[in-house]
């Protein structure tokens, strides 16, 4: 007979329940550093220092060092290492002594650190305390599945202070799960740039962001939002007034609730016109669409601080492009709009958080919220499509309108999300995927593009008055040579005579250097068949002098079949500034003290003439080698970067290419140009048949 057994049980949690927790609720290795940030921020630090140390062999450490107010031992054992134990919310305590509203509620934030290394070192000291407590920390044993919680043990100790001379806590982090690349860390630069609100801060609340391998992300983010050309304000309040203010004024309207379920908000949207010149109005082109990447978007932000994902990088929780694609006209896309969201957690309360923390729960208030933002960004398209098109001219449809203003990558991407949309799934993600990729690269390239137009336009500048100019200069030298020989054959057979023959070649070198430069304008852009071992040997012999003058012992050489006729059809001055910047690039990459020889060997083959630029020099500096061409890479520092760019479009321009040969057996760098070759019609070969 069974009899009857009651009894009392509770859970015995593994070690690895810890494990699980990082992984379901930090979603990836930006998050967790943020997560890390934001204790810092209820630890009413006024700043917050991230420094990503990395090395060769991959590994590399993380450390985040705060000036709060510290923890002695009795928190760190009795707070800190209890799971999901977190006081910030418990007994009504939701602000810190600042005044802060409290960001972490569930007391798991802090196993962010198991997301990004398997070891971590805490010292923390206490205000006014004469001592810091360190304490480390193994991930890996909490892997082990036959370990219960209570069996894994850190170490800790109180010792006198090392590390800290005052108040703060310090993370070390070491045995980095994955690699930090130039991509991820500049996540983590524009989240940590936009986690304080740029509307109003935090309490005085400042992060930096320090990097040995990616030091142009480091620092705080420029922003544009006063270059801005449209924008509005909104203000939804507790009895339901919408009030809408725009460059154009303020207007006031009534929500469909006296009492929103939202509760009270503010927000502000910036718009931006994706044209260049309309670009270029708000600051330097390049630099105002890197940002516009980064801060596009609408975000929303809880007691100051980023609630995410929204305004994220391809997040349109708006279905911003959506909308656009009906309307391409007078829509906005989410590239064009910087929106800022202000909630509190006290006036939103029907705004919460997902576990995860990744976005609110979709309720009725979440609902009410993007109606009011739907509202707001209605009425700024309104005013911006009145003031950028008051009228439209005669004969002119809203389409040509669209052709003209819209942007069709936006556009084609914002369709291609659309159809992410409707398919959902695995087929939606995918397609969500793609669309991203190739908004990333696009953007890349684009920004490229502008960078590659900053750097042309003072060239250009000066390239077009120096023709009409040096012209000018070329017909007043010739002038002065020509005074300077009728002086001379007065002055007849004396000292005088020869002093003046002496000026009268440095004219006439003069004058041969301007020829290189500046043509006739009968013919200022018209290509003639031309010579190049004979223009290449004309160069050098004018430019040796200079070599000298440059380095010592520095010549040029020019090797070549003189039986053979290399002709290629060009300016005779492009060959000129075809071939200058690589000798120049050769006196740059010189070894002082060494003799440096610039060799131009010149071949023909049937179809093309190839030119090999060879020198004696240091070589390429490693790294250069695929870089060598963009504009602004130079490998001294007292170079421009553009010389190279320069000779490629030259040579591209004359249908050629231009290569770095790579050969480990010889010093020195060596490039290949290669050009069509332009043949006399007694010598070009007959057609077969």
């Amino acid at each position: 007979m069974t009899t009857t057994r009651k009894g009392t049980a509770s859970f015995a949690p593994r070690a690895r329940l810890l494990k699980l927790l990082g992984e379901e609720l930090i979603t990836d290795e930006v998050v967790a550093v943020t997560e890390l940030v934001k204790n810092a921020h209820d630890a009413d630090a006024t700043s917050v220092a991230v420094h990503l140390l990395t090395k060769g062999d991959g590994s590399g450490e993380i450390m985040i060092r705060d000036d709060g107010h510290g923890m002695d031992l009795d928190t760190l054992l009795t707070s800190w290492m209890q799971p999901a134990g977190s006081k910030k919310g418990s007994n009504g305590k939701r602000y810190t002594a600042r005044g802060r509203r409290m960001l972490g509620e569930k007391g798991v934030g802090r196993f962010a650190a198991d997301k990004l290394a398997t070891q971590m070192e805490i010292v923390s000291r206490p205000a006014d305390a004469n001592s810091e407590v360190r304490a480390v920390f193994d991930w890996t044993a909490f892997e082990e599945n036959d370990l219960m919680l209570s069996d894994v043990e850190s170490r800790w100790e109180v010792r006198p202070p090392e590390w800290l001379e005052s108040q703060g806590t310090v993370l070390r982090l070491t045995g980095l799960r994955t690699s930090w690349t130039e991509r991820r860390f500049r996540r983590l630069a524009a989240r940590l740039a936009r986690l304080v609100s740029p509307a109003r801060g935090a309490n005085g609340f400042h992060i930096s962001l320090q990097s040995d391998e990616f030091p142009l992300y480091a620092g705080e983010v420029a922003g544009f939002l006063e270059g801005s050309p449209h924008w509005i304000e909104a203000e939804l309040t507790r009895d339901g007034q919408v009030l809408l203010r725009t460059k154009n004024g303020t207007d006031r309207d009534r929500w469909s609730s006296s009492t929103p379920g939202c509760g009270p908000l503010k927000l502000r949207i910036h718009a931006f016109d994706l044209e260049t010149e309309a670009l270029a109005r708000v600051g330097p082109r390049a630099e105002v669409r890197a940002w516009l990447r980064h801060w596009s978007g609408i975000s929303m932000y809880r007691d100051g601080f980023r609630v995410w994902p929204y305004g994220e990088p391809h997040d349109d929780w708006l279905r911003l492009d959506q909308r656009r694609v009906n309307n391409p006209v007078l829509r906005l896309s989410n590239n064009q709009v910087v929106g800022i969201v202000e909630i509190t957690a006290d006036d939103n309360p029907g705004l919460r958080d997902q576990t995860n923390r990744e976005g609110l729960i979709h309720n009725d208030a979440y609902a009410e919220l993007r109606e009011l933002v739907l509202i707001a960004l209605t009425a700024l398209e309104g005013d911006r499509h009145a003031r950028r098109r008051p009228a439209l001219p005669a004969g002119e449809t809203e389409t040509d309108q669209a052709r003209e203003e819209g942007d069709p990558l936006s556009d084609s991407l914002g369709t291609l999300e659309a159809l992410a949309d409707e398919a959902g799934g695995r087929v939606g993600t995918r397609l969500r995927a793609l669309g991203g990729r190739l908004r990333d690269q696009f953007d890349q390239q684009q920004g490229d593009h502008l960078r590659m137009l900053d750097a042309y336009l003072p060239l250009a500048a000066t390239g077009h008055v120096s023709g009409p100019l040096g012209q000018l200069i070329r017909d007043e030298l010739s002038e002065l040579r020509t005074a300077a020989a009728e002086l001379r054959r007065e002055l007849g057979d004396t000292p005088r005579a020869t002093r003046v023959r002496a000026v009268e070649d440095h004219l006439s070198t003069t004058v041969d250097y301007l020829d290189l430069l500046v043509d006739s304008p009968s013919r200022t852009l018209r290509r003639r068949s031309v010579n190049l071992r004979v223009e290449l040997e004309r160069i050098a012999l004018m430019i040796e002098p200079e070599l000298a003058t440059r380095m010592d012992g520095a010549r040029i050489q020019v090797k070549g079949d003189s039986t053979e006729l290399p002709r290629a059809e060009m300016r005779p001055g492009a060959v000129f500034t075809m071939i200058y910047p690589f000798i120049q690039n050769s006196l740059e990459w010189g070894r002082e003290g060494k003799r440096l020889t610039i060799s131009l060997e010149v071949e023909a083959t049937d179809d093309s003439v190839d030119i090999t630029v060879k020198d004696t020099g240091r070589g390429i500096s490693p790294g250069l080698h695929e870089r060598v061409f963009h504009p602004g890479v130079s490998g001294s520092s007292a170079g421009t970067g553009m010389g190279l760019t320069l000779a490629r479009s030259v040579i591209v321009s004359h249908g050629g290419s231009v290569s770095v040969v790579r050969d480990r057996r010889r010093r020195g760098a060596t490039f290949r140009i290669t050009l069509p070759r332009k043949r006399a019609r007694a010598t070009a070969p007959r057609r077969k048949g």
